[in-house]
C-alpha cells in the first residue's frame, strides 16, 4: 500500500486501536475493582459485588465498543493530535518520541473535561488524573499500531478481536487469583466489627455535621427530634442478620429507625439504616462525632 493510502485512512486505523485499547481495559478495571471491593462493607446490598460483576458480564458486550470509541474521539485522538503536532515543532523535534508527546498531552485533554465536573463540586486534580491515566493504554497501542501500520504498509486486522481476548485473558487471570485468594484466606471477606457498649457510647452525626443520635453509657439515647427519650442496647438486626443498636421506647417511636446496623471498622466504627431497593439500597451512615 502506498503511504499516501496510508494516510487516507489513518484516523479510521487511530480510532480502532485507540477504541479498542480503550474497551479492553475497562473489563480489566471492573475486575480489579470487584477484587478490592471484597473486604468492604456491602451496607446490607443484595449479593454485594458480585451482583456488579454480573451486570458486566451481561452488557459488557454492547455496551463496551461504544465506551471503547468515544473516548477515543474525546480523550485520546485528541491527545495523540496534540502529542503529533508538539513533536513536529521546532523545539519538540528531536526531544523524545510522539508517543511520549502524546503521552503527555493526556494531562491537559483530561484537564479540560475535568473541568465543568470540579465546577459541580467534583475534585479536580484527582479526576483529571483519572481521565488522563484512563487514555495511557490506549494512546500506547495506538503508537503501536501505527508502527505495525508502516512496517507492514497496510492497515492492521483484527484490533477488536486481540483486545477482546487480551481483556478476557486478563479478567479471567485477576478474578482466579482472587478465588484462590479468599479460599486460602489471604484475602479475607468483610466482617462487620462486634464493638463493646462502651466504644458505642458517644454522639453520633450524619453527612452534615448534625448530631443524629447519642448514646449513653448508661442506655439511654437520644435521637435529634425526638421529645422522649429511648433505650438502647447491642442486638442483631432482624432483616441484615447483624451487630446493631436497638433503640426500644417512646423515642424509637417518633419516626427514627429502631436499628441502627454496626459498620466501618473495629477502628472507625459506623452506624446505617438502610431503605429503597434492596440491591441498590439507598444509605444513612452516621459517624462518631
Amino acid at each position: 500500500m502506498k503511504r499516501g493510502s496510508t494516510r487516507r485512512t489513518w484516523g479510521d486505523a487511530n480510532m480502532r486501536a485507540a477504541g479498542a485499547a480503550c474497551a479492553a481495559q475497562l473489563p480489566v478495571a471492573g475486575a480489579v475493582a470487584f477484587v478490592l471491593s471484597l473486604d468492604d462493607d456491602t451496607y446490607g446490598a443484595a449479593g454485594g459485588p458480585a451482583i456488579g460483576l454480573a451486570c458486566v458480564v451481561l452488557f459488557a458486550p454492547l455496551l463496551l465498543p461504544l465506551l471503547g470509541l468515544l473516548h477515543a474521539a474525546v480523550l485520546t485522538l485528541p491527545a495523540c493530535r496534540l502529542g503529533r503536532r508538539a513533536a513536529a515543532t521546532r523545539w519538540g523535534r528531536g526531544r523524545g518520541p510522539e508517543w511520549a508527546w502524546s503521552l503527555g498531552c493526556l494531562l491537559p485533554v483530561g484537564a479540560a473535561w475535568a473541568a465543568p465536573f470540579a465546577a459541580l463540586g467534583a475534585p479536580f486534580v484527582a479526576l483529571a488524573l483519572w481521565i488522563a491515566a484512563s487514555g495511557v493504554v490506549p494512546a500506547l497501542n495506538v503508537a503501536y499500531c501505527r508502527r505495525r501500520e508502516e512496517r507492514l504498509g497496510r492497515p492492521l486486522r483484527k484490533v477488536w478481536i486481540l483486545s477482546g481476548l487480551a481483556s478476557l485473558g486478563l479478567c479471567a487471570t485477576i478474578v482466579g487469583a482472587a478465588v484462590v485468594a479468599t479460599l486460602t484466606g489471604f484475602i479475607k471477606e468483610y466482617e462487620p466489627p462486634r464493638p463493646t457498649t462502651g466504644q458505642l457510647a458517644g454522639v453520633w452525626r450524619g453527612e452534615g455535621g448534625e448530631a443524629e443520635l447519642r448514646l449513653y453509657g448508661s442506655g439511654r439515647a437520644e435521637l435529634r427530634g425526638c421529645d422522649a427519650d429511648a433505650a438502647w442496647k447491642v442486638g442483631v438486626d432482624t432483616v441484615l442478620h447483624r451487630p446493631a443498636v436497638l433503640l426500644e421506647g417512646r423515642g424509637a417511636e417518633c419516626g427514627a429507625s429502631p436499628a441502627w446496623i454496626i459498620g466501618g471498622t473495629q477502628d472507625d466504627l459506623e452506624l446505617f439504616v438502610t431503605s429503597g431497593d434492596p440491591d441498590s439500597p439507598e444509605v444513612e451512615i452516621l459517624r462518631r462525632g
